[in-house]
């Protein structure tokens, strides 16, 4: 196979300070990054994703009310605009597609709630389909066999709202029970994420410093904690909040990342899902995105507050993270993105 003939992995940034997207070209055999393109994000720049046939992106402007869609070109690296809409909701944080492409679902931290878009042939956002105010500071959503749909919020609503989702229509319905309760009134549930078998799903807590594990029960679709963890480390008092959570590609770690503290933190998940700390390893300042590229070989995050970004090289042996190279991304980091092209 020659090097033209392979798929390529590239790294999104987005870059809420300067307004830009940058496109990165990853070398597999070092880990290395080559700045290819930086786009006009035309809005302040939060969370991204990629769109199931790779050549659509989609960026929800975080200090702002309205989300964009961009026609990717993977030959450049380069974004074009589609189109550009204002929800009149504030703060969209987070935001995905369902396997299909056809709607887009988006969680709001000021304005509250979700909201699903019907999504066009070409990618554009187009009309609403449904909002569902589900209390402030909403913080992520995840979809689970295309079926069920968790929206958490950090304090102080300080929940994890469940839904069925009807990928025909993009309509949600409130599952049963409809809210998940954290274990104390300070957890703050902020991001999810699942193990690659389906059957365990991990929240990482704002305010909390914590994660927690749960059963996922994949015919009510309903999540049932069995595990809460600190993610900080036993000796360290001086507080902070988390931001993200990923499990790594081969289902044996769990990452998550603390702000104040600058570090993230690994965890071992035994066969059953159970968590066990084994490190905490230094990150740039205020760590809120970080991203596994798919080999598993390499971990990119971002220091929002240091306005740098640092390559790891992940031990395959022991999940441990190995710091490779800095770099000096631009203004305000908010979203790191790895994915394969071709």
């Amino acid at each position: 196979m020659t090097q033209s003939s392979k798929r390529r992995i590239v790294l999104f940034v987005s870059l809420t300070g300067d307004e830009t997207i940058k496109l990165y070209d990853l070398d597999p055999q070092s880990g290395a990054l080559q700045l290819r393109a930086t786009s006009n994000a035309h809005g302040p720049s939060g969370p991204l994703w990629l769109h199931p046939n790779g050549r659509v992106l989609y960026d929800g402007h975080v200090e702002s009310t309205t989300l964009a869609s961009f026609r990717f070109d993977a030959a450049s690296g380069e974004l074009t605009l589609i189109n550009k809409i204002d929800t009149g909701i504030e703060t969209p944080a987070h935001l995905i597609t369902d396997q299909n492409g056809r709607f887009l679902l988006t969680a709001y931290y000021t304005g509250g709630g979700i909201t699903v878009h019907r999504l066009g042939a070409d990618g554009a956002i187009g009309e609403l389909a449904q909002y569902v105010n589900t209390g402030e500071k909403a913080h992520a959503v995840g979809i689970a066999q295309e079926r069920f749909v968790f929206v958490p919020h950090v304090c102080p609503t300080n929940k994890t709202s469940q839904f069925r989702f009807d990928h025909n229509t993009g309509l949600l319905a409130p599952n049963e029970p409809a809210e998940l309760t954290p274990p104390d009134d300070n957890t703050g549930p902020r991001h999810i994420c699942f193990r690659p078998q389906g059957d365990v799903a991990y929240i990482v807590n704002e305010q909390g410093n914590t994660v927690t594990a749960h059963r996922f029960d994949a015919q009510r679709g309903a999540l049932t904690i069995f595990q809460h963890l600190s993610t900080l480390p036993a000796d360290y008092g001086e507080g902070g909040y988390t931001a993200h959570v990923e499990v790594h590609p081969n289902g044996k770690w769990l990452y998550a990342s603390n702000r104040g503290h600058d570090s993230i933190a690994g965890f071992n998940i035994a066969a059953d899902g159970a968590l066990s700390p084994f490190g905490h390893f230094a990150v740039p300042a205020s760590p809120r995105s970080f991203n596994i590229d798919p080999t598993g070989a390499y971990l990119y995050c971002a220091g929002e507050a240091a306005d740098r970004m640092t390559a790891y090289r992940v031990d395959l042996a022991s999940g441990a993270l190995y710091p490779l190279q800095d770099y000096a991304v631009g203004k305000s980091p908010f979203w790191v993105m790895v994915t394969t092209l071709g």
